[in-house]
């Protein structure tokens, strides 16, 4: 799979039946479902703006393509 008119989201559904209609993201996550497992490692995510190169927002998603050389992003 992939963002490209090929291999879009418009396509996952041909090799991944589950992608298609109510099973397609937003993933709906139900506080009640979710239990709390401390060996987890807290998570973040951080980002070099300066290292994007390219944005592209296409209607469906935005894509960011960064230049990572430096394993900042």
């Amino acid at each position: 799979w992939g963002y490209d008119s090929d291999n879009g989201p418009d396509q996952w559904h041909k090799n991944y039946p589950f992608a298609k209609g109510r099973h397609q993201s937003p993933i709906e996550i139900n506080n009640k479902d979710v239990h709390y497992d401390s060996s987890l490692l807290p998570w973040f995510a951080s980002y070099d703006p300066g290292s994007a190169k390219t944005i592209l927002n296409d209607g469906k998603t935005c894509r960011v393509v960064f230049d990572d050389s430096f394993d900042r992003s």
